[in-house]
């Protein structure tokens, strides 16, 4: 299991969008030069039952969403990445089809950005209070934060391996995105992390991580962390 220190900081000391957590611990040439991660949620999900649609097939984007995903690829198109990732779920496919479509290129499915596995999929969202699929768990064999923690930094160590030096972008789901947010801003991998004000991502919003000289790390100080919502800051 991955071990980190937290912080004794409050859940939110930063501005909605913009810079998170600088890297206090390199230079400003450094920053990034072993690699970034955009890590993107996917965009607007037709839910009109309004379930906790989790692993649940057949979840695909609304009209909105489709508008959303092709804002966030014409923003991320901008950058020169080289690589694109997506969760093998349905609303990431057609999120990352979008991304692909504004950057030229072929999206590859990687099961670590998968949404949570909970017995709590079907449910009625008004029945999850702070979407509390963790405490307690649904049924035996249900993720933790902490087995979401390991599998999303898994993915981070991979890519920053293969594709060291170089941009790369993921379409994957909230807590996952929100859950290796927590961890490089040292929080505590509990709920209250994960649902603090103003910290949860936004449908088809990127979280940034510029990565040091080395690559992968799992040392807070020398990564990097931006956040910005596109198809919001273009209303």
């Amino acid at each position: 299991m991955t071990t980190f220190t937290p912080s004794s900081h409050p859940l939110v000391i930063h501005p909605r969008v913009g810079l998170h957590k600088a890297a206090t611990a390199l230079s400003p040439t450094e920053v990034g030069t072993g690699g970034t991660i955009w890590l993107c949620r996917h965009a607007e999900v037709h839910n009109p039952r309004q379930v906790l649609y989790g692993r649940m097939a057949r979840f695909g984007l609304t009209a909105n969403g489709h508008t959303q995903a092709a804002q966030l690829g014409r923003f991320l198109a901008a950058h020169p990445i080289t690589t694109l990732y997506n969760s093998p779920l349905l609303r990431a496919r057609q999120t990352a089809r979008a991304l692909a479509t504004a950057t030229g290129l072929s999206p590859r499915t990687n099961r670590d950005l998968i949404e949570v596995h909970t017995g709590y999929d079907g449910v009625p969202l008004a029945e999850i209070g702070d979407f509390n699929f963790y405490e307690p768990l649904a049924a035996e064999g249900d993720e933790t934060i902490e087995i979401v923690r390991d599998r999303i930094i898994r993915f981070t160590r991979k890519v920053l391996t293969r594709h060291k030096g170089q941009m790369v972008a993921a379409v994957s789901h909230g807590d996952p995105v929100v859950i290796l947010h927590a961890f490089y801003l040292g929080l505590p991998m509990q709920l209250a992390s994960l649902r603090a004000p103003n910290f949860y991502p936004e449908r088809a919003s990127v979280t940034r991580y510029d990565f040091p000289p080395e690559g992968f790390t799992l040392q807070a100080d020398r990564v990097r962390i931006s956040y910005y919502e596109p198809p919001f800051e273009q209303e």
